[in-house]
C-alpha cells in the first residue's frame, strides 16, 4: 500500500479497520470509490488515441511499399 498516496492510504485503513463504525467504513468506501473514478476518467481523457494515427502510418507504408515496387518494375524493363 506504500505506493498510494497517505490520503489514499487512510481511507484504505479505515475500510480495513473492523473497530471503525459501519457508516465511517462506508464513507472510507464510497470516496475510495469516487477517487477511482476520478482517476480512470482522467486517464480517458488523457490517453492518446492513436488508432488514427496507426491508420495513417499503416496508408502510408503501404503506398510506399506500392510505389517501391512500381519503381523496381520500371527499373528491370
Amino acid at each position: 500500500m506504500s505506493k498510494y498516496g497517505s490520503y489514499i492510504q487512510k481511507l484504505m485503513t479505515v475500510v480495513l479497520d473492523k473497530e471503525q463504525d459501519e457508516f465511517v467504513q462506508k464513507m472510507a468506501w464510497d470516496e475510495l470509490r469516487r477517487l477511482g473514478e476520478g482517476v480512470k476518467e482522467f486517464l480517458m481523457k488523457h490517453s492518446k488515441d492513436d488508432s488514427e494515427e496507426k491508420e495513417k502510418t499503416e496508408k502510408i507504408l503501404l503506398q510506399e511499399t506500392k510505389n517501391g515496387k512500381k519503381k523496381e518494375v520500371k527499373k528491370e524493363k
